[in-house]
This record gives structure tokens, sequence and C-alpha cells, in this order.
């Protein structure tokens, strides 16, 4: 019963190697236009193929780029006023314990 186990254990592997060169046989050609396609489209360049240059934006004139105007400073109070107190802010989303959160 091992040796008949054995046997179709190593018919099985070589029908999966059989399939694979069929496969490759059969399809390579497309396959290998479809990898060709993905890598044109790769923005990293991995063909090894130079890089096309993108052509470079012309300045944008300072007369045609104007600055927003600034609120008034007697504008800017009130609504600091308003605010309630911040809460301390913690790095990269840790809990933050108020002095009401410890026993004592």
């Amino acid at each position: 019963m091992k040796v008949f186990a054995a046997v179709v254990k190593i018919l099985a592997a070589l029908a999966a190697v059989a399939g694979a060169v069929y496969v490759i046989a059969t399809y390579g050609d497309k396959i290998v236009a479809w990898a060709k396609n993905l890598m044109a489209k790769c923005p990293c360049n991995c063909s090894g193929e130079p890089a096309e240059e993108a052509p470079a934006e012309e300045p944008v004139p300072a007369e045609e780029t104007e600055a927003p105007e600034e609120a008034p400073a007697e504008e800017a109070a009130p609504a600091e006023e308003a605010a309630p107190a911040e809460e301390p802010v913690a790095e990269d989303g840790a809990p933050v314990a108020d002095e009401d959160d410890f026993e004592g």
C-alpha cells in the first residue's frame, strides 16, 4: 500500500510538471506579451528601457497668482476665544490619560 501511494504521488507530480510545460508551450507568447504590457505601464520603469522625460511645466507669473486676503484681527479674536480648551494630542494615535483617570 505504501508503494502504491508513492507511485501515485510521483505520477501526480509528473502530471503537474507536464501541465505546466504544456501551458508554457501553448500560451507562452501571450504570457510574454501580457508581461511586457504590464511592464510598460509600470511607473518605476522596471523594463530597463530609458524613461521618457515629462515636459517641464511653465511657471505661473506672479501677477496671475493672488494671495488670499487675511481676515482682520478683530474677526479672528472671537473665534479663538470660543474654541474649547485643546486636549493633548498623542503621537501615532496612542491613548492620552487625564488626571481624572487616576485614582488616588
